[in-house]
């Protein structure tokens, strides 16, 4: 049985894909692992390239986009590690940071989710780990309640975001991001991996809640550093993406917090949804895949 179960879902970042699988080829040292790729029908040539260059990665092509969700479930249920890594494509594994987060995994049997520092191809800190949102968090966020009620929107902000940690420290956090999530494979199965109701986003919100709820804790380990691209394959279809985000915004209200607030906050998102819609129309964004 293999100590890691690397999963990465991939949709059209053929180049991106390719600089991940090479870093985690140079660091994976004495791990013992297998890495898994979930291609959504990319027609880059992505799958085509990891046949012919990584043949001792295993490539799942269901032939249709399963979405993030659906493809790491593909993932999950054909791992075998003691650990299941839940990796972005535009993503670069640095020097240690796959052992220092199973050794963490390993030495903390209470922690159910990690995930390591991660860094712009600059240099620049992303500040991962948040607290989850919460209803009133979704209306002053995403509605015009947020400009009539700035100072609470940016308390309420600011405490997401824990104010004043500037990620150098390990602590644990409720939410780490799904773009470098390492829980136990079995903890995954458990949960039932990802919700699919869920395409894109809210993903990591969701899946740390339910952690958390089965009894563990969630960390952030600050000793562990990978770099990120982001956005990679949402960019280039942003206005497909945009959509999934509304969409997956009232899922994740309708679920945590009933389909009344679920209503409400649909009707209130509305006007944004719309204009962000209309411009990115004028600059010509692609809908669909």
């Amino acid at each position: 049985m293999p100590d890691l179960s690397i999963i990465i879902v991939n949709y059209n970042t053929r180049e991106p894909l390719r600089r991940c699988l090479e870093s985690i080829r140079a660091q994976r040292g004495d791990l013992d692992m297998e890495i898994i790729v979930v291609d959504n029908a990319s027609q880059d040539g992505s799958a085509e390239m990891v046949r012919a260059q990584f043949p001792d990665v295993t490539l799942i092509a269901p032939g249709r986009n399963t979405w993030f969700t659906g493809g790491n479930n593909l993932g999950i249920a054909a791992a075998a590690g003691d650990y299941a890594l839940i990796l972005n494509p535009d993503t670069v594994i640095l020097p240690g940071t796959l052992q220092t987060l199973v050794t963490y995994l390993r030495e903390h049997p209470e922690v159910g989710a990690v995930a390591c520092r991660q860094q712009f191809p600059d240099g620049e800190t992303i500040p991962n780990g948040s607290r989850l949102p919460r209803y009133a968090d979704l209306l002053l966020g995403y509605t015009f309640l947020g400009a009539l009620l700035a100072p609470w929107r940016n308390r309420r902000r600011a405490q997401m975001w824990y104010e004043g940690w500037d990620r150098q420290s390990t602590r644990a956090v409720e939410v780490i991001p799904d773009s470098c999530l390492m829980a136990p494979l079995p903890l995954l199965r458990e949960i039932n991996g990802f919700d699919e109701a869920f395409k894109l986003y809210f993903t990591e919100d969701d899946i740390c809640r339910r952690i958390l709820n089965a009894g563990y804790e969630v960390h952030f380990v600050a000793e562990a550093l990978i770099l990120h691209e982001e956005h990679a394959s949402v960019s280039q279809v942003q206005r497909l993406a945009s959509q999934a985000y509304f969409d997956d915004l009232i899922a994740y209200a309708r679920k945590y917090s009933g389909g009344t607030a679920a209503v409400l906050l649909q009707v209130l998102i509305a006007p944004t949804r719309r204009a962000m819609d209309m411009a990115q129309r004028l600059r010509g964004e692609r809908e669909a895949l």
